[in-house]
C-alpha cells in the first residue's frame, strides 16, 4: 500500500490523481465528516457521513485508524487495506498503519516551500487567513524530525504534477518489492561462460 503525506498543498491529491489515471493502482476510499466540495463525488473522493454515523462506525470497529484534521473526523475502512492501493494520511495515520501489519507499506513524504504552498492553496480557492493557518499548524504537525516510518522524501517544490506522479510511482513500486522480497540474492559476480 503506498501512502502519501505531507503538509497542505504539497501536491498529494493532485499527484493521486494522476497515479489513479496512469498506473494500476486504487485509491483508499475514506470516510469523512467534512462537507463535500463542488468538485467531489461521493464514493470516489470520500464516503460523506454525519457525526452520529462516524461514531457508530467507530463503536463497531469498522475503521483501522482515525484522525480530526481540520476539526473534521477521518477514517479508513479496514477492508481497504491492501497492496495496491493509495492513500493519503497524516503522520499519526501513519503510525496506525505500520502497526496494523494488514499489507506491506510504503510511505512517502512529500515537501514543499511554504511559499509555493501558499500560493497553491490561494490557487485553489483558500483565503489568505485559511492559507496562513494551515501553514502555520503544519509547521508542528508535519515536521519530519517527529514522523516515524516515513520511506522516502520528495521535494515537490518545483516539479508538476505530473513528474511528482511519476516519482512516487516509480519509488513505491521499487520500495515495495525490496520490502516484499528483502532478502532476494544479490548477483555480485556475473556469470562468465566456461564457469
Amino acid at each position: 500500500m503506498l501512502i502519501l503525506l505531507g503538509p497542505s498543498a504539497s501536491g498529494k491529491t493532485e499527484s493521486a490523481k494522476i497515479m489513479l489515471n496512469r498506473y494500476p493502482i486504487s485509491r483508499v476510499v475514506t470516510c469523512t465528516t467534512r462537507p463535500k466540495r463542488v468538485n467531489e463525488i461521493e464514493g470516489f473522493d470520500y464516503q460523506f457521513v454525519t457525526e452520529e454515523e462516524f461514531d457508530r462506525l467507530v463503536e463497531t470497529k469498522y475503521f483501522a485508524e482515525t484522525a480530526i484534521y481540520n476539526g473534521f473526523h477521518y477514517g479508513t475502512p479496514l477492508h481497504q487495506l491492501r497492496d495496491d492501493k493509495l492513500i493519503i494520511l497524516e503522520p499519526r495515520g501513519l503510525a496506525s498503519f505500520a502497526k496494523l501489519r494488514v499489507c506491506t507499506i510504503v510511505a512517502i513524504y512529500l515537501q514543499t516551500n511554504e511559499s509555493v504552498r501558499f500560493e497553491r492553496m490561494r490557487y485553489r480557492g483558500d483565503t489568505k487567513e485559511e492559507a496562513e493557518s494551515r501553514l502555520a499548524s503544519d509547521r508542528e504537525r508535519f515536521d519530519l524530525t517527529h514522523i516515524a516510518h516515513v520511506d522516502m522524501v520528495i521535494d515537490t517544490t518545483n516539479m508538476s504534477a505530473s513528474d511528482i506522479a511519476d516519482m512516487i510511482y516509480g519509488n513505491y513500486k521499487f520500495l515495495l518489492g525490496k520490502k516484499q522480497n528483502p532478502f532476494e540474492q544479490m548477483q555480485l559476480f556475473p556469470e562468465e561462460e566456461g564457469f
